[in-house]
């Protein structure tokens, strides 16, 4: 299933970049017919080196096709095998029950104080260990309000009136021109009937759906001046021409002008990323209020967004 996701978003991305499959092959160094049969999900992901190229070429960080692809990377190996004791620290965050949510954490944080800003932290740390002991018996809340973007970013992007947490339509028309009608009402700019009509073009000639329950419906839309994100969950599910075949329980559509082009292929691969996630998906679906799925879609601590 993984391999068939990779390939459908692969495709996705490139033809959303206006990048022909030729082109994209020869940037490769590889046949048309070799990336045709990895976009159908014929042949497993591209090797590191390859997706590099394939990451230069449409604009993306190579990170998240790799993450996408579940392939090893090279410099994480040769890592591991230069630090053996990066093995035993992998083994603690599992024994010591973190998540990835702490993970990317700590990444952020290192990233943030640097090498020797991060030493002092551990050092305080270790001095002041009895601060921090776990005295409970319980995981601590996550703390839901944190975003790559500063609040104006959010309420830009994905304003809490575009997040709807249970819509009931059965048709995937219906469901994308009420969405983009409520775009609308925020957006006074945008032209609803033509941008469902081009937006239903697109889906007919590839769907959106990527499977594991997740669809991106996207479009350039060029009298917008800005992205405009909104999210629904459909508790019943609804036919998306899913490359699983699978009804969609999440929505993500994302419009954005053509200037824009650069970020929206970047949400886009982001997106896909995160959704191919089943624990993702299990948790936004099961979230109870708008600012946690936002919360939950712009994690501060994934630094793929950026």
């Amino acid at each position: 299933m993984n391999q068939l996701m990779f390939g459908h978003t692969l495709r996705m991305l490139r033809t959303t970049a206006g990048i022909s499959l030729r082109a994209l092959a020869k940037k490769m160094e590889v046949s048309p017919a070799y990336l045709s049969q990895v976009e159908l999900g014929k042949l497993p992901p591209p090797t590191h080196d390859r997706m590099t190229k394939i990451a230069a070429t449409i604009g993306i960080p190579v990170s998240l096709l790799i993450e996408m692809s579940h392939r090893p990377n090279p410099d994480t190996i040769l890592l591991l095998r230069g630090h053996q004791e990066l093995n035993e620290l992998i083994k603690m965050t599992v024994d010591i029950g973190l998540e990835s949510r702490d993970i990317l954490e700590i990444a952020s944080l290192m990233r943030k104080l640097g090498g020797s800003g991060f030493r002092k932290l551990v050092h305080f740390g270790a001095n002041h260990s009895s601060d921090f002991m776990q005295t409970g018996s319980g995981k601590d809340s996550p703390d839901v309000s944190s975003s790559p973007f500063n609040q104006m970013d959010i309420s830009e992007m994905a304003n809490p009136r575009l997040v709807f947490k249970r819509l009931e339509f059965t048709e995937k028309s219906d469901l994308l021109r009420y969405m983009i009608e409520k775009i609308g009402t925020i957006c006074g700019s945008l032209d609803s009937d033509r941008a469902l009509k081009n937006l239903m073009a697109n889906e007919t000639e590839d769907s959106s759906g990527l499977g594991n329950g997740a669809a991106i419906p996207h479009l350039f839309v060029d009298e917008l001046n800005q992205t405009i994100i909104s999210i629904a969950r459909i508790p019943r599910g609804i036919d998306f021409g899913s490359i699983d075949e699978k009804p969609v329980d999440l929505v993500c559509l994302i419009l954005s002008n053509h200037e824009s082009r650069q970020n929206h292929l970047n949400l886009l691969a982001y997106f896909a990323r995160k959704f191919q996630i089943p624990t993702f998906m299990e948790e936004i679906l099961r979230a109870d209020s708008k600012k946690i799925i936002l919360s939950m879609l712009f994690d501060e601590n994934d630094t793929n967004i950026h």
